[in-house]
Protein backbone atom coordinates (compact mmCIF):
# COMPACT_ATOMS: atom_id res chain seq x y z
CA UNK A 1 0.00 0.00 0.00
CA UNK A 2 1.44 3.38 -0.91
CA UNK A 3 0.40 6.11 2.12
CA UNK A 4 0.16 9.62 0.31
CA UNK A 5 -0.71 11.43 3.49
CA UNK A 6 1.25 12.65 6.30
CA UNK A 7 -1.34 12.89 8.77
CA UNK A 8 -2.23 10.58 11.89
CA UNK A 9 -5.16 8.63 12.35
CA UNK A 10 -8.20 10.52 13.07
CA UNK A 11 -10.06 8.22 14.91
CA UNK A 12 -13.63 8.97 16.45
CA UNK A 13 -15.63 7.61 19.78
CA UNK A 14 -17.30 4.54 18.89
CA UNK A 15 -20.86 6.34 18.31
CA UNK A 16 -23.73 4.05 16.41
CA UNK A 17 -23.63 4.87 12.46
CA UNK A 18 -25.67 7.67 12.00
CA UNK A 19 -23.99 10.59 13.95
CA UNK A 20 -20.15 9.91 12.02
CA UNK A 21 -18.90 8.72 8.78
CA UNK A 22 -16.16 9.37 7.24
CA UNK A 23 -14.75 10.77 4.00
CA UNK A 24 -11.27 9.50 2.25
CA UNK A 25 -8.15 11.95 2.44
CA UNK A 26 -8.13 12.31 -0.76
CA UNK A 27 -11.70 13.76 -1.29
CA UNK A 28 -11.18 16.22 1.71
CA UNK A 29 -8.53 17.18 -0.42
CA UNK A 30 -9.31 17.52 -3.86
CA UNK A 31 -13.10 17.33 -6.07
CA UNK A 32 -14.50 15.80 -8.61
CA UNK A 33 -16.90 17.50 -10.75
CA UNK A 34 -19.63 19.67 -10.26
CA UNK A 35 -21.35 19.63 -13.73
CA UNK A 36 -21.34 17.07 -16.86
CA UNK A 37 -17.81 17.02 -18.55
CA UNK A 38 -17.51 16.72 -22.01
CA UNK A 39 -13.46 15.77 -20.98
CA UNK A 40 -12.66 12.04 -20.51
CA UNK A 41 -10.00 13.15 -18.08
CA UNK A 42 -9.59 16.19 -15.41
CA UNK A 43 -6.90 17.36 -13.03
CA UNK A 44 -6.74 18.42 -8.99
CA UNK A 45 -3.73 19.80 -7.33
CA UNK A 46 -3.10 20.96 -3.71
CA UNK A 47 0.12 21.29 -3.24
CA UNK A 48 2.24 18.19 -4.31
CA UNK A 49 -0.93 16.53 -4.05
CA UNK A 50 -2.16 15.71 -7.81
CA UNK A 51 -4.91 13.69 -8.35
CA UNK A 52 -6.09 12.62 -12.12
CA UNK A 53 -9.63 11.47 -12.61
CA UNK A 54 -9.86 9.78 -16.02
CA UNK A 55 -13.12 7.84 -17.51
CA UNK A 56 -13.06 4.43 -18.63
CA UNK A 57 -16.85 4.46 -18.75
CA UNK A 58 -19.27 6.75 -20.66
CA UNK A 59 -18.24 10.01 -18.53
CA UNK A 60 -16.71 11.20 -15.62
CA UNK A 61 -19.03 11.51 -12.52
CA UNK A 62 -20.18 14.65 -10.85
CA UNK A 63 -22.34 16.08 -8.66
CA UNK A 64 -23.37 15.00 -4.98
CA UNK A 65 -24.31 11.36 -5.39
CA UNK A 66 -20.59 9.93 -6.32
CA UNK A 67 -19.40 11.60 -3.27
CA UNK A 68 -22.07 10.30 -1.09
CA UNK A 69 -21.40 6.39 -2.59
CA UNK A 70 -17.77 7.49 -1.49
CA UNK A 71 -18.44 8.39 2.00
CA UNK A 72 -20.87 5.51 2.27
CA UNK A 73 -18.23 2.79 1.66
CA UNK A 74 -15.65 4.76 3.71
CA UNK A 75 -17.48 4.51 6.44
CA UNK A 76 -18.07 0.74 6.16
CA UNK A 77 -14.78 -0.34 5.36
CA UNK A 78 -13.78 2.35 8.23
CA UNK A 79 -15.99 0.79 10.79
CA UNK A 80 -15.66 -2.53 9.91
CA UNK A 81 -19.54 -3.23 8.81
CA UNK A 82 -20.75 -6.78 7.87
CA UNK A 83 -21.97 -5.38 4.82
CA UNK A 84 -18.11 -5.19 3.77
CA UNK A 85 -16.38 -8.37 3.03
CA UNK A 86 -12.93 -8.33 3.30
CA UNK A 87 -11.71 -11.20 1.94
CA UNK A 88 -13.40 -11.02 -1.55
CA UNK A 89 -13.75 -6.99 -1.49
CA UNK A 90 -17.14 -6.86 -1.55
CA UNK A 91 -19.47 -3.74 -0.53
CA UNK A 92 -23.16 -5.07 0.04
CA UNK A 93 -25.64 -2.39 -1.07
CA UNK A 94 -28.85 -4.10 -0.45
CA UNK A 95 -30.88 -1.76 0.91
CA UNK A 96 -28.38 -0.14 3.17
CA UNK A 97 -27.09 2.19 0.77
CA UNK A 98 -31.08 3.24 -0.02
CA UNK A 99 -31.30 3.52 3.93
CA UNK A 100 -28.00 5.52 3.75
CA UNK A 101 -29.28 8.27 1.21
CA UNK A 102 -32.96 8.63 3.05
CA UNK A 103 -30.59 9.43 6.41
CA UNK A 104 -29.40 12.32 4.31
CA UNK A 105 -32.34 13.37 2.78
CA UNK A 106 -31.98 12.12 -0.39
CA UNK A 107 -35.16 10.59 -2.32
CA UNK A 108 -34.57 7.57 -4.23
CA UNK A 109 -37.08 7.09 -6.67
CA UNK A 110 -38.31 8.12 -10.28
CA UNK A 111 -36.28 11.40 -11.24
CA UNK A 112 -33.33 10.72 -8.52
CA UNK A 113 -33.24 7.03 -9.63
CA UNK A 114 -32.63 8.19 -12.64
CA UNK A 115 -29.52 10.61 -11.92
CA UNK A 116 -28.44 8.04 -9.52
CA UNK A 117 -27.97 4.90 -12.09
CA UNK A 118 -25.36 6.48 -14.73
CA UNK A 119 -23.64 8.50 -12.15
CA UNK A 120 -22.89 5.75 -9.97
CA UNK A 121 -22.26 3.36 -13.07
CA UNK A 122 -19.51 6.08 -14.53
CA UNK A 123 -18.32 6.42 -10.70
CA UNK A 124 -17.40 2.58 -10.66
CA UNK A 125 -15.42 2.79 -13.42
CA UNK A 126 -13.73 5.49 -12.78
CA UNK A 127 -9.41 4.84 -12.49
CA UNK A 128 -8.09 7.44 -10.47
CA UNK A 129 -3.86 8.02 -10.54
CA UNK A 130 -2.66 10.06 -7.38
CA UNK A 131 1.15 11.59 -7.58
CA UNK A 132 2.64 13.27 -4.14
CA UNK A 133 6.25 13.92 -5.62
CA UNK A 134 8.78 16.22 -3.46
CA UNK A 135 12.74 16.55 -4.88
CA UNK A 136 13.74 14.19 -2.72
CA UNK A 137 10.98 11.39 -3.02
CA UNK A 138 8.71 10.15 -5.72
CA UNK A 139 5.19 8.45 -4.34
CA UNK A 140 2.35 7.28 -7.00
CA UNK A 141 -0.67 4.92 -7.09
CA UNK A 142 -3.22 4.62 -9.70
CA UNK A 143 -6.05 1.81 -9.74
CA UNK A 144 -9.72 1.89 -11.18
CA UNK A 145 -12.07 1.93 -8.15
CA UNK A 146 -14.16 -0.66 -9.09
CA UNK A 147 -13.59 -4.31 -10.91
CA UNK A 148 -17.15 -5.30 -10.64
CA UNK A 149 -20.90 -4.80 -9.92
CA UNK A 150 -24.01 -6.08 -9.97
CA UNK A 151 -27.17 -4.05 -9.00
CA UNK A 152 -30.48 -4.41 -10.23
CA UNK A 153 -31.71 -1.12 -11.04
CA UNK A 154 -35.85 -1.08 -9.84
CA UNK A 155 -38.97 0.96 -10.73
CA UNK A 156 -39.95 4.02 -8.82
CA UNK A 157 -42.24 1.97 -6.34
CA UNK A 158 -39.28 -0.30 -5.28
CA UNK A 159 -36.01 1.91 -4.85
CA UNK A 160 -32.55 0.28 -5.31
CA UNK A 161 -32.10 -2.80 -3.10
CA UNK A 162 -35.57 -3.20 -1.76
CA UNK A 163 -36.41 -7.06 -2.16
CA UNK A 164 -33.17 -7.99 -4.49
CA UNK A 165 -31.07 -10.44 -2.35
CA UNK A 166 -27.69 -9.21 -3.98
CA UNK A 167 -26.81 -6.04 -4.86
CA UNK A 168 -22.83 -5.78 -4.58
CA UNK A 169 -20.35 -3.75 -5.86
CA UNK A 170 -16.30 -5.70 -5.86
CA UNK A 171 -13.64 -2.64 -5.13
CA UNK A 172 -9.83 -3.10 -6.22
CA UNK A 173 -7.69 -3.24 -3.74
CA UNK A 174 -5.87 -0.19 -4.32
CA UNK A 175 -9.25 1.65 -3.96
CA UNK A 176 -9.98 0.10 -0.57
CA UNK A 177 -6.21 1.18 0.45
CA UNK A 178 -7.13 4.58 -0.93
CA UNK A 179 -10.66 4.35 1.29
CA UNK A 180 -8.24 3.09 4.62
CA UNK A 181 -5.58 5.88 4.23
CA UNK A 182 -6.10 8.27 7.17
CA UNK A 183 -10.16 8.67 6.56
CA UNK A 184 -11.71 12.40 7.90
CA UNK A 185 -14.23 11.79 10.26
CA UNK A 186 -17.32 13.84 9.83
CA UNK A 187 -20.72 14.82 11.25
CA UNK A 188 -23.56 12.99 8.93
CA UNK A 189 -26.56 15.62 10.38
CA UNK A 190 -23.80 18.45 9.10
CA UNK A 191 -24.08 16.49 5.90
CA UNK A 192 -27.83 15.76 5.55
CA UNK A 193 -27.63 19.62 5.60
CA UNK A 194 -25.39 20.35 2.56
CA UNK A 195 -26.93 20.02 -0.74
CA UNK A 196 -24.66 21.28 -3.24
CA UNK A 197 -21.62 19.34 -3.98
CA UNK A 198 -19.42 22.18 -3.47
CA UNK A 199 -20.47 22.97 -0.09
CA UNK A 200 -19.91 19.14 0.57
CA UNK A 201 -16.12 19.51 -0.85
CA UNK A 202 -15.45 22.53 1.06
CA UNK A 203 -17.23 21.13 4.72
CA UNK A 204 -15.13 18.11 4.44
CA UNK A 205 -11.91 20.25 3.57
CA UNK A 206 -12.30 22.27 6.43
CA UNK A 207 -13.10 19.40 8.73
CA UNK A 208 -9.44 18.19 7.83
CA UNK A 209 -7.94 21.24 7.74
CA UNK A 210 -8.87 22.21 11.04
CA UNK A 211 -7.29 19.61 13.21
CA UNK A 212 -3.99 20.61 12.83
CA UNK A 213 -4.46 24.21 12.53
CA UNK A 214 -2.77 25.64 14.85
CA UNK A 215 -1.88 29.52 12.76
CA UNK A 216 -3.81 31.39 10.67
CA UNK A 217 -3.56 29.89 6.81
CA UNK A 218 -3.56 32.54 3.71
CA UNK A 219 -4.65 30.55 0.86
CA UNK A 220 -4.72 31.77 -2.98
CA UNK A 221 -7.80 31.80 -5.05
CA UNK A 222 -5.41 30.15 -7.60
CA UNK A 223 -4.66 27.12 -5.18
CA UNK A 224 -8.36 26.71 -4.27
CA UNK A 225 -9.06 26.74 -8.15
CA UNK A 226 -6.70 24.19 -8.73
CA UNK A 227 -7.54 22.51 -5.82
CA UNK A 228 -11.98 22.28 -6.44
CA UNK A 229 -12.53 24.22 -9.37
CA UNK A 230 -11.53 24.16 -12.95
CA UNK A 231 -14.13 22.74 -14.91
CA UNK A 232 -14.96 26.95 -14.72
CA UNK A 233 -14.12 30.04 -15.29
CA UNK A 234 -12.15 31.60 -12.09
CA UNK A 235 -15.04 34.54 -11.95
CA UNK A 236 -17.59 31.99 -11.62
CA UNK A 237 -15.53 29.97 -9.10
CA UNK A 238 -14.95 32.47 -7.08
CA UNK A 239 -19.16 33.10 -6.72
CA UNK A 240 -19.47 29.64 -6.69
CA UNK A 241 -17.12 29.10 -3.40
CA UNK A 242 -18.20 31.54 -1.87
CA UNK A 243 -21.88 30.93 -1.97
CA UNK A 244 -20.77 27.15 -0.87
CA UNK A 245 -18.76 28.86 2.19
CA UNK A 246 -21.97 30.71 3.29
CA UNK A 247 -24.26 27.28 2.98
CA UNK A 248 -21.17 25.54 5.25
CA UNK A 249 -21.12 28.15 7.79
CA UNK A 250 -25.12 28.20 8.34
CA UNK A 251 -24.70 24.51 9.56
CA UNK A 252 -21.12 24.65 10.97
CA UNK A 253 -20.84 27.84 12.27
CA UNK A 254 -17.90 27.48 14.15
CA UNK A 255 -15.53 27.06 11.28
CA UNK A 256 -13.73 30.37 11.22
CA UNK A 257 -12.88 31.18 6.97
CA UNK A 258 -13.29 34.73 5.12
CA UNK A 259 -12.70 34.72 1.37
CA UNK A 260 -11.44 38.07 0.47
CA UNK A 261 -10.22 39.92 -2.55
CA UNK A 262 -6.83 37.91 -3.37
CA UNK A 263 -6.88 35.53 -0.75
CA UNK A 264 -9.34 32.85 1.27
CA UNK A 265 -8.23 32.74 5.17
CA UNK A 266 -9.18 30.47 7.27
CA UNK A 267 -8.24 30.68 11.57
CA UNK A 268 -7.87 27.33 14.14
CA UNK A 269 -11.79 26.41 14.66
CA UNK A 270 -13.50 24.04 16.33
CA UNK A 271 -13.42 20.50 14.58
CA UNK A 272 -16.67 18.99 13.30
CA UNK A 273 -16.28 15.82 15.06
CA UNK A 274 -13.71 15.69 18.21
CA UNK A 275 -11.59 12.70 17.82
CA UNK A 276 -10.52 10.00 20.46
CA UNK A 277 -7.51 11.59 21.94
CA UNK A 278 -9.49 15.07 21.76
CA UNK A 279 -12.34 14.13 23.53
CA UNK A 280 -10.12 12.22 26.29
CA UNK A 281 -8.77 15.92 26.76
CA UNK A 282 -12.02 17.38 27.60
CA UNK A 283 -12.70 14.54 29.75
CA UNK A 284 -9.46 14.73 32.21
CA UNK A 285 -9.52 18.13 32.19
CA UNK A 286 -13.52 18.11 33.22
CA UNK A 287 -12.44 15.80 35.71
CA UNK A 288 -9.37 17.76 37.20
CA UNK A 289 -11.89 21.03 37.22
CA UNK A 290 -14.36 18.77 39.16
CA UNK A 291 -11.85 17.53 41.35
CA UNK A 292 -10.85 20.77 42.08
CA UNK A 293 -14.12 22.51 42.94
CA UNK A 294 -14.99 19.47 45.23
CA UNK A 295 -11.50 19.78 47.16
CA UNK A 296 -8.95 17.86 48.42
CA UNK A 297 -6.02 17.73 50.81
CA UNK A 298 -2.52 18.80 49.68
CA UNK A 299 1.07 18.71 51.04
CA UNK A 300 2.17 22.63 52.29
CA UNK A 301 5.41 23.32 53.07
CA UNK A 302 5.54 24.22 56.60
CA UNK A 303 1.97 23.39 57.63
CA UNK A 304 1.22 19.81 56.93
CA UNK A 305 -1.59 18.42 54.85
CA UNK A 306 -4.27 21.05 54.45
CA UNK A 307 -7.81 20.46 52.56
CA UNK A 308 -8.34 22.99 49.59
CA UNK A 309 -10.28 23.93 46.63
CA UNK A 310 -10.52 26.11 43.70
CA UNK A 311 -12.94 28.62 46.61
CA UNK A 312 -10.17 28.57 49.18
CA UNK A 313 -7.12 30.55 47.37
CA UNK A 314 -9.51 33.43 47.65
CA UNK A 315 -8.17 34.72 50.96
CA UNK A 316 -11.25 35.89 52.15
CA UNK A 317 -13.45 32.93 51.49
CA UNK A 318 -10.71 31.24 52.52
CA UNK A 319 -11.18 33.06 56.44
CA UNK A 320 -14.68 32.82 56.39
CA UNK A 321 -14.61 28.88 55.79
CA UNK A 322 -12.28 27.98 58.08
CA UNK A 323 -13.78 30.42 60.74
CA UNK A 324 -17.17 29.87 60.25
CA UNK A 325 -17.23 26.14 59.43
CA UNK A 326 -14.38 24.71 61.17
CA UNK A 327 -15.30 25.04 64.34
CA UNK A 328 -18.56 24.37 63.94
CA UNK A 329 -17.56 21.08 62.93
CA UNK A 330 -18.93 21.58 59.46
CA UNK A 331 -17.75 22.74 56.19
CA UNK A 332 -19.93 22.89 52.98
CA UNK A 333 -16.83 22.51 50.64
CA UNK A 334 -15.22 19.91 52.42
CA UNK A 335 -17.42 16.88 54.28
CA UNK A 336 -14.33 15.80 55.96
CA UNK A 337 -14.83 13.42 58.55
CA UNK A 338 -13.98 13.10 62.67
CA UNK A 339 -10.46 11.85 62.02
CA UNK A 340 -9.56 14.79 59.71
CA UNK A 341 -11.52 17.82 61.43
CA UNK A 342 -9.01 18.95 64.35
CA UNK A 343 -6.05 18.52 62.17
CA UNK A 344 -7.50 20.25 59.41
CA UNK A 345 -8.50 23.19 62.08
CA UNK A 346 -5.27 23.54 63.90
CA UNK A 347 -3.70 23.88 59.91
CA UNK A 348 -6.00 26.48 58.76
CA UNK A 349 -5.16 28.46 61.68
CA UNK A 350 -1.93 27.71 61.82
CA UNK A 351 -2.09 29.02 57.60
CA UNK A 352 -4.06 32.06 58.21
Amino acid sequence: MITLSNSKELDVPGEPFGTTAFISYIMSQVSLPYRRQTAKEIVRQRGNLVVKYVATGKALPYGKYPRLMEMYACTMIKRGDPSFHTDTRILDLGSSFRDFLKMLNVPVGGRQLRTIKPQLENYFATAIAISNNTSRETEMAGFTIATKVHIEWLDDKAPIGRGVAHNWVRFSQEYIDYLKDKPVPVDLPTVAKLSSPMALDIYWWLTKRYYKMHDRVDITWKQLYDQFGSDSEMKKFKQNFKKAVDSVLAVYPQARITCGRNYVTLWPSEVSVPTVSQVRRVEKSAEQRREAEEGHWTSVAGYGDVFTTTELFDVTAARDHFDGTVEAGECRFCAFDARNREHHAQNARKLF
